[in-house]
């Protein structure tokens, strides 16, 4: 009686296996139906359109044509939605005019100000080799009131840190900065000096540490650092809502809501079932 030789697995087929000569033949052309090459086909069409014309500068001569394209196509709530949306203000044609700085000061509690030293004013050289984060983050600090705000907490706390738990008084933003000349300019005076004295400050928001939230390094942080304690009460803890808590908020919500369609039901039916003469001494009433 002769053995049955075991089937080979699909692995041991595709590697192994001797080439053999196949008669097969697609029963089709392509690998999906019509429709649905056509579909992806429109898709890709639409977002490759949509991309070119978001790329394309908006300002200019291209202004209404690349409004009236994004508007017609809805390529600013689509590329918002799939989070493709991209700024592209720092290239050419329209790259800013200006070099912002944030300078950020500290008040100590004896009324002394000192600079903390969260920009690259005087720092940088223009060209240069390595970039400084800290250049974007002085952008996006630039007259946002709740990125200073937030900003301002996290400078509070080190400094608490670095000066042996000595809460500060506040902590401000001034905006330093400069107006980009036209090339025709620097080149008629042989150059540019990007830390001149033909700077401009203007002053933003001042946080104080004392009542904004999140300002105060809290106890646990202190005990790591080797700091002394302070009252539980004088922290000012940052309120964060997730997801979880809008959820919580929307189910009690429908709660109060059911309640109340409860008792306006009962109040109802009692009302039709008194006598007569009890709901016009209710109404009287």
């Amino acid at each position: 009686m002769s053995e049955t030789k075991p089937t080979p697995s699909l692995t041991e087929s595709l590697l192994h296996a001797e080439p053999a000569a196949s008669e097969a033949r697609p029963e089709r052309r392509w690998s999906y139906p019509l429709w649905g090459v056509f579909v992806a086909s429109l898709f890709i069409a639409y977002h490759s359109v949509v991309l070119l014309v978001w790329n394309l500068p908006g300002k200019g001569l291209n202004q209404q044509f690349h409004k009236t394209t994004l508007d017609t196509l809805q390529g600013f709530a689509y590329f918002n939605g799939s989070r493709n949306n991209q700024s592209w203000a720092m290239f050419a044609p329209n790259p800013n005019r200006d070099n912002t700085f944030i300078k950020v000061f500290v008040e100590d509690k004896d009324g002394e100000i000192w600079d903390f030293g969260q920009d690259i004013w005087g720092q940088s050289r223009y060209p240069y080799l390595w970039y400084d984060r800290r250049g974007k983050v002085n952008r996006n600090l630039n007259a946002k009131k709740n990125n200073q705000q937030i900003y301002g907490a996290w400078v509070c706390r080190e400094w608490e840190r670095q000066h042996g738990g000595e809460a500060p008084k506040s902590v401000s933003f001034v905006r330093r900065y400069t107006i980009v000349p036209k090339p025709k300019q620097i080149i008629a005076n042989g150059g540019w000096d990007p830390w001149g004295d033909q700077y401009k400050q203007s002053e933003q928001e001042t946080i104080t540490c004392k009542t904004t939230a999140g300002a105060q390094l809290p106890n646990d942080l202190r005990a790591r650092y080797g700091l002394p304690e302070i009252d539980e009460k004088a922290i000012r803890p940052t309120v964060i809502k997730t997801w979880v808590d809008t959820r919580e908020a929307e189910r009690k919500k429908a709660e109060r809501e059911a309640k109340l369609a409860g008792r306006a039901i009962e109040a109802q039916v009692a009302r039709d079932d008194a006598p007569a003469g009890d709901v016009e001494e209710q109404e009287a009433y």
